[in-house]
Formats: structure tokens, sequence, C-alpha cells
């Protein structure tokens, strides 16, 4: 078992201007680290597995299929496959997203 490296992959995405790095993959299951930086927009679409994000550092609002929530640090929600979903109303937002897969 190997620790994963979240802080470490945060500070750098956050040092290049935002970015998703993978800290983990495994058979089923995908951990990576999401940072966006305003005024960069959330480029996301639907993807074809199960998410779950977890807000790590900072705040912003999640719309999945057109219903919005707002979120803050030690906050999640869950994205079903398959939803068109985005972050909005962010400055700095670092999320944990973790991905189930068949």
């Amino acid at each position: 078992m190997n620790p994963l490296e979240v802080d470490r992959a945060r500070r750098q995405l956050e040092e290049r201007g935002g970015g998703y790095e993978i800290v983990h993959r495994s058979p089923g299951l995908e951990v990576g680290v999401y940072v966006l930086v305003a005024p960069e927009p959330d480029h996301q679409s639907a993807h074809a597995d199960d998410e779950l994000y977890v807000v790590l550092e900072g705040r912003g609002v999640l719309t999945v299929e057109g219903e919005s929530v707002s979120l803050r640090e030690g906050q999640a929600a869950f994205v079903p496959a398959g939803a068109d979903h985005r972050f909005t109303g962010y400055e700095g937002l670092s999320v944990l997203v973790i991905f189930a897969r068949p």
C-alpha cells in the first residue's frame, strides 16, 4: 500500500494554474485531484462513470443537470454517470475526484 500524494498534487496544480492529476488508478477506481483557478472556466463534460467530488479547499457552485448546489471545504457531492455538470462561482477550488468504474 502506498499513500496517495493528494496535497502534493494539489499544490503542483495550483502552481500551474489548475488542471487534473490522477493520484490512484486500480480496477474499478480512479482518484484524482482537480484544481480550478478563476477566471478559467470548468470545461468538463459528462463522464461515463459515477463520480464523487470532495472539496479540499475553496468554495464553488456545482451544477448538475441544471440543479445547483454551493459547496465549501469539507463538503462533497455525487454526480451520476452521464450527467452534464460543471463548477462555477469559484476563485480557487481544489477537489478530490473519485470515479467508480465497473
